[in-house]
């Protein structure tokens, strides 16, 4: 079995694929909190990917640790995808992939005093989805006008970064964003996006320099033979591939662009949007062929392991107010606790 670990909050993603896909991925891939690992100080044996990272506490991240220590000792032969010391969050990604010579810009820590070195450059939070909270600032003089300005709206510089801007525009007008996952190494073009402005999303916050993409033209012929045409040749496969290994990021989504003929990286979110692959419309060819590859990757990863069972980790530095409730499935975590308090042995149980 192959868990798919989030956060509670943003479980929604995986249990719409599961939704989707419920007799193909049952006793393959199942849904797991990071609430319920934490609350039981246990987990099952089992083949595991780690998401969420930038939605966790500096405590919980320890606690992860801690429990996949625990998991190589009771089944070394287990799977883990994004190794929560090892997989690298937006600044120190955005920072590598410039050092490796992959991406042409960078970022830098606002709350640190450190300015950006180049300009344009845009503001945004350093974790999260939210996007750009600046236009582009070419120069010293806008970039100080709005940081003020974050200030007056009551955002602090705390959590922010100065991120490098680097798009442009297609022939036609639109600017595209590239989204590419990485599943154990085999590299799975997904989507393709078209934007009017800089900043391609599917639901963008609406100010002057963002707005959603055009749902209609993703449904026209030409955006939907251009991305099927992208998924089916998988371009950019080796350079996705390098800059996944660097992130060290072995599931997730990898959005991109293509700025002067060289790939772009903006982000790697290891929790990303995912599809039931069910929905017919004019794309039903791309998902079809998407759906194939995915549980293709997943059975590839649901290997056997010759330990069964749960393994307890110890937890090194005991909050409980640092622990959180797994309030969706409470009835359930507490049950598997009891047990485990039971029969205390290192790997046992449902």
């Amino acid at each position: 079995m192959i868990y798919y670990v989030t956060t509670e909050r943003f479980t929604s993603p995986i249990r719409k694929m599961l939704r989707g896909l419920r007799d193909e991925l049952r006793g393959v891939l199942r849904s797991l909190t990071y609430e319920e690992l934490f609350f039981e100080r246990a987990g099952p044996i089992g083949h595991y990917i780690f998401t969420d990272f930038d939605r966790l506490t500096r405590y919980e991240l320890e606690c992860t640790a801690a429990f996949v220590t625990a998991l190589r000792e009771a089944a070394p032969e287990a799977r883990i995808l994004n190794h929560p010391l090892q997989a690298l969050e937006r600044l120190p990604l955005l920072i590598a992939l410039h050092d490796a010579g992959i991406n042409d810009f960078t970022a830098v820590r606002i709350d640190e005093g450190r300015r950006p070195t180049e300009y344009p450059v845009f503001i945004r939070a350093a974790d999260g989805s939210g996007g750009p909270e600046t236009d582009i600032l070419h120069d010293a003089e806008a970039y100080d006008a709005a940081l003020a300005e974050l200030v007056a709206r009551g955002l602090p510089p705390k959590g922010r970064i100065a991120v490098g801007y680097a798009a442009e525009r297609s022939a036609d007008g639109f600017f595209r964003k590239y989204g590419a996952f990485n599943i154990a190494d085999e590299i799975i073009p997904f989507h393709l996006m078209r934007g009017t402005t800089w900043v391609v999303k599917r639901h963008a916050t609406e100010s002057d320099f963002a707005v959603s993409i055009d749902g209609r033209y993703e449904q026209s012929a030409p955006a939907v033979a251009e991305e099927l045409a992208y998924v089916r040749d998988n371009p950019h496969r080796d350079a996705l591939a390098r800059a996944f290994a660097i992130a060290g990021i072995d599931f997730g989504r990898a959005d991109y662009g293509i700025v002067g003929g060289r790939m772009q990286v903006y982000e790697i979110n290891t929790n990303p949007a995912l599809s039931r692959f069910g929905v017919g419309d004019n794309r039903t060819e791309r998902r079809l062929f998407l759906r194939d590859r995915f549980l293709k990757g997943f059975a590839a990863l649901n290997t056997p392991l010759s330990a069964k069972g749960r393994v307890r980790f110890v937890d090194l530095r005991p909050r409980p107010h640092d622990v959180r409730w797994p309030r969706r499935r409470l009835a359930q975590s507490l049950a598997r606790r009891l047990v485990g308090a039971v029969f205390p042995s290192g790997s046992h149980g449902p």
